[in-house]
This record gives structure tokens, sequence and C-alpha cells, in this order.
């Protein structure tokens, strides 16, 4: 499939030509810019969206492998938001493949990586991009009976950032969340150690504590839904959180809280009568693991 003809999100270019660190952004026939706004946080969820499931086909008579590599392989990147892109691509009619194999290598600082995600749908994100890299993508369609012919490769270099510091560490939750991926941990400049588990690099639960041995506890808002607490992972931004249900309907919890940006953290009672909210999930705009 292609994303839908909407040049309200996709565009052939970025509004702007020049990233935030004086870098040009890559211009290319095969990559599109989707738009979002200044304000908002990156979200792979929120791209995705545009990029409607499709059906897998029943029934298929499958003699061989593919005999057709995969069309039209496009880079889908958000301007401004650099550890993600979404590829799509076009089947060949009457092809057999049932499965796709999407295959990134990488150039950069960090040195040469290369990884493989597998999806049944044509279109993926790949997630984790290191800032100011360079990247070639390719896509191998397959089935039960073998490998079909590659894609072309299709180069993308990713825009500038710098190094986010967090290490990877299976801490204790007292859990609250939609998310069950890795946990980081990071010490931050307020004496609290921060813990986030991923549902993606971009969608994650944010918790605190006070010891790396000890627990992690959710974090209450006292005046809104968490939107604030982005600032845990060195996010400007309000973020964008999960279900908000009336505090009164939360288990009641103790947690860490705080009614606005900046004001440092008490701990207590949280949710159900002491009227204190507490989310599933939070989207920020950083990018956890790497680099934003």
């Amino acid at each position: 499939m292609e994303p839908a003809d909407n040049s309200s999100v996709f565009n052939p270019a970025p509004l702007l030509e020049i990233d935030s660190m004086g870098k040009e952004r890559f211009i290319a026939p095969h990559v599109k810019y989707m738009m979002k706004e200044p304000d908002d946080p990156c979200s792979i969820t929120e791209s995705l969206r545009h990029f409607p499931e499709e059906e897998e086909a029943l029934n298929q008579d499958i003699t061989g492998p593919p005999k057709h590599p995969p069309s039209n392989l496009t880079v889908v990147t958000v301007e401004g938001c650099s550890s993600f892109v979404i590829l799509d691509w076009q089947k060949a009619d009457n092809d057999s493949a049932t499965e796709y194999e999407v295959i990134s290598k990488s150039t950069g600082p960090a040195g040469n990586e290369e990884s493989v995600t597998v999806t049944n749908q044509t279109h993926t994100a790949v997630e984790n991009l290191k800032a100011d890299s360079s990247y070639e993508f390719t896509v191998q369609p397959k089935n039960v009976l073998g490998v079909g012919p590659p894609s072309e490769v299709v180069p993308f270099s990713t825009e500038s950032g710098k190094d986010a510091i967090w290490t990877e560490y299976p801490f204790q939750s007292d859990s609250y969340s939609e998310c069950n991926g890795k946990q980081f941990v990071k010490r931050t400049w307020y004496r609290k150690f921060v813990g986030v588990q991923l549902c993606n690099s971009l969608r994650y639960k944010i918790y605190l504590s006070d010891t790396l041995a000890g627990t992690f506890y959710n974090i209450g808002d006292q005046t809104g839904h968490g939107e604030d607490h982005c600032q845990f992972v060195d996010s400007f931004l309000d973020g964008r959180t999960g279900q908000q249900f009336p505090n009164d309907q939360l288990p009641q919890r103790q947690g860490y809280y705080r009614a606005i940006r900046q004001e440092p953290v008490t701990f207590g009672e949280i949710g159900g009568k002491a009227q204190i909210n507490y989310v599933q999930w939070y989207e920020c705009g950083t990018t956890i693991p790497g680099k934003w």
C-alpha cells in the first residue's frame, strides 16, 4: 500500500531544509516528509495511523518462493524526529509473499550496523535510528518456501542530534502500565532515578525511585494527567498520555506526585480518594534508548 495522497500530511520536501543544528535535511525522490505541529511530540503510534493495517491473504496457493521484488520503496520521515522512519512499499501483483524482511544498514560515528525487521504488512516503522547517520534500506519478500528477490536499495540520512544517557536495567515497579518492553534507567538532577518501560522507543511508562534497588513508583499529577512529566525524560514538550480516567476510578496506591513542571515531587497516596491522577503511558518526543 501507499500512504494517502494528502498534501497536508505528506510532502516531497520538509518545511525547513535545515535542521536545528544547521545540517541540510535529506531530500530525494524516494523520501516523503510527514508533517506535525511543532509542539506535538514525535510519535511512532500517531504516524502509523496514516498507514492502515492490511488483512492477511487467506487460502493463498503457494507453489514456490516469491518471484518479484517489492517496488516503490519509500522512506517516510517526520520533520524534527530523527529516531525513526516508516518504510512503505508495493507488493507485486499476484505475488506469493506472506512476509517481508526489512533490512537496515547504517554508517555513522558509532560504526556500521545492520538490523532486520520482519512484517506481514507492506509498511513498517524502523526505530532507534541514530542521529546524524547514513542508512540504506531494502525489503525482501518471503513465504514458507523461501525468499524472493529484494527491492532496490534506498539511502537516507538522519537529522542531527545529541546523546541521551540511558542504561538498560531490570527494575521492580509498582506497575500500572500498558508497556511491557525493555526497562531503562537514568539518574536525574533532582536526586531521583527515572525508570522507563517501553511500549516502543517513543511510547513508554515513566517511574521514579530513590534507589536503583528500590521500587520504582508511578508519578501522579495534581492539576492534569501527567503531560508535564515529560520533563523527567528531558523533554520540554507537554506530552501525550494514556487513557485518562477520573482520579476516583484509579486504584489508590503510593507514588510520587506534583502539581506543575519544575516543582519537586512528594511521596504519598495517589489515585482514588487522594484525587491525584496517574496514567499508563507517555509520549514525550524523546526516544529511549538512543539519540534525539
